[in-house]
């Protein structure tokens, strides 16, 4: 998806007008390079949900990746758990191939959209808490779908321990925080500004996120490191 360039470039008008605008503040170097910092997470954020705008949740190219990268360890036998599924989006593309994929989250009106949008025979959605309904439940799942879950929680690692012995597979996509060196400069200037999500907990560097895995007896079994994310296809034994 890379791109060729010409070496000798148009000039940006709106670029050579902020460099002359930053010449004249009347701030240090160091306060100038705070507000920048800020200023381009900002815009990141705008973009990102322009882009919400701009695509149809099934046409997103972010989405479009992760149904590539989940599609291609899901087989025909598979019984999926997808947890905090919200309106389905990630669970109907699951049951294209799947055998039986369940989503559940505890937001009710996600629920109940979910099941109005996607009908299909092998695909079921259910409100209230997954652990409760695993315990109650005597299905044999393989594989648990956690999409951008563990950012949000408290305590991951007390999380995992918890439903890991369910499955046998676990697919875990969350921000990374190592996409680029701007957020190193953030963390180091100890800037607020610095969550992919103002509801996130954690933003995990790929470091962090193994070593959390590990200690939960998880193994990483195959990583994908790119456009922002981690997606990492695990085994639990």
């Amino acid at each position: 998806m890379g791109i060729k360039l010409i070496r000798n470039k148009k000039r940006n008008i709106l670029l050579s007008i902020i460099y002359r605008i930053q010449k004249l503040l009347p701030l240090n170097n160091e306060r100038k390079f705070k507000l920048f910092l800020n200023l381009e997470w900002i815009f990141d954020r705008l973009s990102h949900e322009m882009s919400i705008k701009n695509y149809e949740a099934s046409q997103h190219p972010g989405r479009l990746l992760s149904k590539k990268t989940i599609l291609s360890n899901i087989k025909e036998t598979s019984i999926v758990l997808d947890l905090g599924c919200n309106s389905g989006d990630i669970s109907s593309f699951i049951a294209e191939i799947a055998k039986e994929v369940v989503g559940i989250d505890y937001n009710k009106k996600a629920i109940e959209a979910a099941k109005q949008k996607y009908k299909k025979d092998n695909l079921f959605f259910y409100h209230g808490e997954a652990l409760e309904y695993l315990n109650n439940n005597e299905k044999k799942f393989d594989i648990l779908i956690l999409s951008h879950i563990l950012e949000h929680l408290d305590n991951p690692e007390d999380f995992l321990k918890k439903f890991k012995d369910h499955f046998r597979e676990i697919y875990i996509e969350v921000p990374d925080f190592d996409r680029y060196y701007l957020n190193l400069y953030r963390q180091e200037k100890g800037l607020e500004l610095i969550y992919s999500d103002e509801d996130h907990v954690s933003e995990f560097d790929r470091d962090e996120l193994k070593l959390l895995l590990d200690a939960c007896g998880i193994t990483i079994n195959k990583a994908e490191y790119r456009y922002g994310m981690q997606k990492l296809w695990c085994s639990t034994k």
